[in-house]
């Protein structure tokens, strides 16, 4: 019998090609091949607490806090990614974070940030710390450590994969609403504590905050502030919420803390205070539906230009790309797009019948042959940074028609 963790490994580490040949010979299909990855079946994960290693893109490591709490209900182990505020550290966020692991049966990471990679000017924390700002912190880059150790949990824990948040504190906070608003779709919910979803908000309009807001309206948000926090000001989280809350988002939440300054210490994170009961409860109730009927993203970047089934490629520069998609049926996926020259289209049994399907991107109809590819369900998987629940079993690619002025 095939284990889940060796199943993961071989994607990992062969090519697809001959990870592929090796799963045929053990005869697997990319229907079980999906199941295996989705499977928690080895969730008898011990209570623990240990610093792992783990690896950003570039090679780099860093320190990360690991705790395992104990099962709840036999219920398997959700994941909290939970980043510190600037000057600090993952062992310093930990204690902080144990209780509402234990709270949401959730295994918790916490990382330690670097410099970012390429001499970043930080323009995103200069209006908070200085123009001058050249400590550690997060950037929203996929290769970064936050969502690199989502990865690292999916390929070393059996964690439920629809079952993960990312919660942050002060510079967390911040990355939080970034990280959140480009890769919605790999999170149940999220929780900013002492954050803002941009500081420039303080000057002036932030136009690419303000564009990419409304890819949070599909992912439940807890957001805390401390009303006597003098470094964050709380008006900029009140803001974003009530502008969420007039795009239709019906799942946010905001907690503001009567005697709460910017430290974490001052924000009362403890059982019976509203600020932890409600992220605990957005995270108990909170799934991700990985093949929704309906998706709507908005992208600025190409690296974050997927959600869920289609993905934004060759973004226009200097726009925000926006894609729609929508399952006619179980043999007709419908597709809208602006703001860039290609688009991929992942299909899956999970969303559409294989055999003969349509899909129509701006109107133009293409009829396409579904066959089911073991080596496009292992790509996907290694692109998706291990998420099975991204995993397709066939992608097309759609080139838009030049636009003509």
């Amino acid at each position: 019998m095939v284990e889940p963790h060796a199943v993961r490994h071989i994607c990992l580490t062969e090519t697809p090609e001959a990870a592929a040949k090796l799963f045929e010979q053990q005869g697997l299909n990319a229907y079980r091949l999906e199941q295996l990855l989705l499977s928690t079946a080895a969730a008898g994960e011990r209570r623990r607490s240990e610093a792992v290693e783990l690896l950003d893109a570039w090679g780099r490591s860093t320190r990360t806090e690991l705790y395992v709490p104990p099962t709840l209900d036999g219920h398997p182990l959700g994941l909290i990614v939970a980043l510190h505020g600037a000057g600090g550290s993952g062992a310093e966020m930990e204690p902080y974070m144990q209780p509402l692991a234990d709270a949401c049966g959730a295994v918790l990471l916490c990382p330690t940030a670097h410099q970012p990679i390429g001499g970043s000017n930080n323009f995103d924390l200069a209006g908070l710390f200085g123009s001058r700002f050249n400590e550690a912190r997060w950037t929203t880059d996929p290769g970064d450590f936050p969502v690199r150790a989502f990865r690292w949990a999916r390929e070393n824990l059996a964690i439920d994969v629809d079952h993960c948040a990312l919660v942050g504190a002060s510079m967390g906070g911040i990355a939080t609403w970034g990280i959140a608003s480009r890769r919605w779709d790999s999170l149940a919910m999220a929780a900013s504590i002492n954050g803002a979803p941009s500081i420039w908000e303080m000057f002036g309009p932030d136009q690419t905050m303000r564009e990419l807001l409304p890819n949070l309206v599909n992912l439940p948000f807890t957001v805390v502030h401390g009303s006597r926090d003098q470094q964050i000001a709380p008006i900029l989280d009140t803001e974003a919420v009530t502008q969420l809350r007039r795009m239709g988002h019906q799942r946010i939440s905001l907690v503001e803390v009567p005697d709460g300054e910017h430290k974490l210490s001052t924000m009362q994170i403890d059982p019976g205070n509203p600020q932890f009961d409600k992220i605990v409860h957005y995270f108990r109730s909170a799934r991700r539906t990985p093949w929704p009927l309906r998706v709507r993203h908005h992208a600025r970047e190409s690296e974050n230009g997927r959600a869920h089934w289609v993905e934004i490629k060759d973004i226009i520069p200097g726009q925000t790309a926006t894609v729609e998609g929508r399952v006619v049926d179980r043999k007709h996926l419908d597709v809208r797009t602006s703001g860039c020259s290609r688009i991929c289209v992942f299909l899956s049994d999970r969303l559409i019948d294989p055999g003969r399907v349509l899909v129509t991107v701006n109107d133009a109809p293409r009829e396409i042959l579904f066959r089911p590819s073991m080596v496009d369900a292992i790509t996907t998987y290694v692109h998706a940074e291990a998420d099975p629940g991204r995993m397709a079993h066939m992608v097309v690619e759609v080139e838009m028609p030049e636009i003509r002025e």
